[in-house]
């Protein structure tokens, strides 16, 4: 697994070049017990997905090498007004220092254990 403290410094180098991170966290989905899910949500990821993900991925495999980025099952970019963020953030709130959480079910989806290292609720939510 991805160090967290690592990816922790990955992120924080990332949301000062590009802004800040509604969502960052390593997700481990129910049916795929050992393998983990990158989930991001940003609105700089929103503009010019692709390029900004590709660009993301890229600065991902010089922090962590390609062996280790490759060992994600897969990395997700939430769009901000979908129900799977508003469920992730009206169930964690706010989180600027991380959080893990462990359990069936989590936030109302198919998750067993999470690593939440930011999470930005707004203010009208």
């Amino acid at each position: 697994m991805i160090e967290i403290p690592k990816l922790r410094k990955l992120m924080r180098r990332i949301e000062a070049q590009r802004g800040p991170f509604v969502l960052f966290g390593l997700f481990q989905r129910e049916d795929s017990p050992g393998k983990w899910d990158l989930v991001l949500a940003a609105p700089w990821l929103e503009r010019g997905k692709l390029k900004a993900l590709g660009e993301f991925v890229k600065e991902m495999s010089d922090t962590f090498g390609e062996e280790q980025v490759l060992s994600l099952s897969r990395i997700v970019t939430l769009n901000s007004n979908g129900p799977v963020l508003h469920a992730i953030l009206n169930d964690i709130g706010s989180v600027t220092r991380g959080v893990e959480r462990q359990g069936h079910s989590l936030f109302g989806l198919p998750v067993e254990h999470a690593y939440i290292l930011r999470a930005t609720r707004s203010k009208a939510a």
